[in-house]
């Protein structure tokens, strides 16, 4: 499963990346960008049926962005998240994620501004899942949410935050699905 999951993310980034040349070639004033990032996460998730409070997981991830017209881009975001126990019992939990999706940017000034939704394949290790006789399992996420950047010099700016709602469906006793609030911050290139 993990491996048609990750097929399917990898066609909706291909679409997204292969339509934006008529978009970008449209454009006289400003050609086509990219952007590089690297970000730290933090991730806040439901526990367990069963299992009382949330647990927090702290992490890195890199993401891309091409720009397709003046505000819309195609956004590839990648990141792990791990902690050591979640709430209330005797195991950890590792989640992986590899999502794509459109960007919606506006600038002001030195501040820009974004919404985002992406969709794409979790996977999640180190860890106990129902139903399954491995440590690890495979299923799809999706987030909702936006962020705020500020430019540094030309080449650089800063992710002040991104916090995003996201969704994903792994195995657990009792509906096969958890909630996550994802808080991030880094440093972005600018090609």
């Amino acid at each position: 499963m993990l491996r048609s999951t990750w097929k399917s993310v990898a066609l909706v980034l291909l679409l997204c990346v292969g339509t934006s040349r008529p978009a970008s070639a449209q454009m006289i004033d400003r050609p086509a960008s990219i952007d590089l990032g690297v970000n730290y996460t933090a991730d806040i998730s439901n526990a367990s049926p069963g299992v009382c409070g949330c647990f927090a997981m702290q992490g890195g991830g890199v993401n891309a962005r091409f720009r397709l017209i003046d505000h819309l881009s195609a956004v590839a975001d990648f990141s792990v998240v791990n902690t050591g126990s979640v709430s209330g019992a005797n195991y950890g939990l590792g989640l992986m994620t590899l999502m794509a999706g459109p960007q919606f940017r506006h600038r002001f000034g030195r501040y820009t501004p974004y919404g985002q939704f992406l969709l794409g394949a979790v996977h999640g290790f180190n860890s106990v899942f129902p139903a399954s006789s491995s440590s690890s399992a495979s299923g799809l996420i999706y987030a909702v949410g936006g962020g705020s950047e500020t430019v540094l010099i030309p080449k650089f700016s800063a992710r002040l935050i991104e916090v995003d709602y996201m969704h994903s469906d792994l195995p657990n006793n009792s509906n096969n699905w958890q909630n996550h609030l994802k808080i991030a911050a880094g440093l972005i290139y600018h090609f």
